[in-house]
């Protein structure tokens, strides 16, 4: 007797496995374009069926330029690694998919995984957390307190790294909300920096456009690293000029029918863009970024008071709810601390987790009764995608910031 199972022939009845760890930490914060072509690519992988660059653009309907940044990106964080049959040919290459949970665990010892890579106690951690509260002038978030501790100990940050990742939010994109804190320290963790000094480093070789230089830089036909003088051009189109990257593919192609396209012939072309929408006038630029910085200011300050107002409302009205905020906050640093004490707290990290649920759970009875939304207490802010800051967690200018400009440009009677 024989035993068989026939093959399944079409790859629709198959599943395509997906890490989680690919969901929760990398997929949120890249563009959608990047998503598909690496899920779709995945498929094919997982199946063993043939495909290519110029076949996988055609069947998400993208550019095939488009499919090739995908891979520079996901490269750049570790999700695929590419090698080259032919190392003097770089145009032709094949994708590997990383196995994320190999990289992020299975190469630790068994005595690494079963111990926290941070030991600290009570005052050290209320330091950090006094520290944070410095850096971001706030205090800390009703989660926030648990996301430092699992920063500590499953990433393995340091203290020290972790302030850091906060300073540099803070002064450098002008959001410390702690998803954006934590997905900024991931992603160094993931180029394997671990110390300020390491970040530092990159930094000093990678600014936040990188990715849209490349981008640019592909539009124009160009396979070299932009150069100082370029950057510093291509810096003015998003940050003085407020253009977006449609706008200024725009202008790439203007290019076509010129000899030597250069990064000057499309500066000259968005720069007269740019003096045609402000009226014909050369705008300060200076005086216009201090002056959308101010108007973004004064939404931060008139929203802060806004939910200020909102919550000493609540409070009075609903006495209560102001205990379950204290009660929460103390739940939450609770629990950071319980998390730091690896298998020994996790039983009581988790009827923490739990008595935070009942709280929360409680908190939003009684708004809804008391006549508000289970979001009263929320942060208010004019435009939620940027957190009015104007800049979005990729780097580039949100589409609030035209719209600053041109409430700038009526206020000065420019427009």
């Amino acid at each position: 007797m024989e035993f068989s199972k026939q093959n399944v022939s079409n790859y629709y009845l198959y599943d395509t496995q997906v890490e989680n760890l690919f969901l929760s930490e990398y997929m949120a914060l890249a563009p959608g374009e990047y998503v598909k072509a690496y899920l779709l690519a995945l498929l094919h992988a997982q199946m063993n069926l043939p495909m290519d660059d110029e076949a996988l653009a055609k069947a998400l309907s993208l550019p095939v330029e488009t499919v090739l940044e995908a891979w520079d990106y996901w490269e750049e964080r570790g999700v695929v690694r590419r090698s080259y049959p032919d190392p003097s040919n770089r145009e032709r290459f094949e994708v590997y998919f990383v196995n994320l949970k190999e990289e992020a665990f299975g190469r630790r010892s068994p005595a690494q995984k079963s111990s926290p890579a941070v030991q600290l106690d009570d005052r050290e951690l209320s330091r950090l957390y006094r520290d944070v509260q410095a850096a971001t002038g706030r205090m800390l978030e009703a989660r926030e307190p648990e996301e430092i501790a699992a920063w500590l100990t499953e990433y393995r940050m340091s203290p020290e790294f972790i302030l850091y990742g906060y300073k540099f939010c803070a002064a450098k994109r002008k959001s410390t909300r702690s998803r954006y804190v934590g997905e900024v320290l991931k992603d160094w963790k993931s180029k394997n920096l671990s110390t300020p000094a390491d970040v530092e480093e990159y930094l000093s070789e990678m600014d936040r456009h990188y990715d849209l230089y490349r981008r640019i830089f592909r539009e124009l036909g160009f396979s070299r690293s932009a150069t100082e003088e370029e950057k510093r051009l291509m810096n003015k189109w998003f940050d003085d000029y407020g253009f977006d990257l449609s706008r200024i593919f725009e202008a790439c192609k203007k290019t076509a029918g010129i000899t030597n396209p250069n990064i000057h012939y499309v500066d000259a072309i968005l720069s007269a863009w740019y003096r045609e929408e402000r009226g014909g006038k050369a705008a300060d630029l200076g005086a216009q970024q201090g002056g959308i910085e101010a108007l973004y200011e004064k939404d931060r300050r008139e929203n802060a008071e806004k939910t200020e107002r909102i919550r000493r409302e609540v409070f009075t009205r609903i006495p209560r709810i102001k205990d379950i905020m204290e009660e929460l906050r103390a739940c939450s640093i609770d629990v950071s601390r319980s998390m730091l004490l690896g298998e020994n707290g996790k039983a009581r990290a988790n009827q923490l987790r739990g008595r935070i649920e009942e709280l929360r759970a409680e908190r939003a009875r009684l708004l809804t009764a008391g006549g508000y939304s289970p979001q009263a207490l929320d942060t208010i802010y004019t435009c939620g995608r940027c957190k009015d800051t104007g800049v979005l967690e990729d780097g580039t200018r949100c589409s609030c910031y035209q719209e600053k400009m041109r409430l700038l440009a009526q206020q000065e009677g420019r427009a």
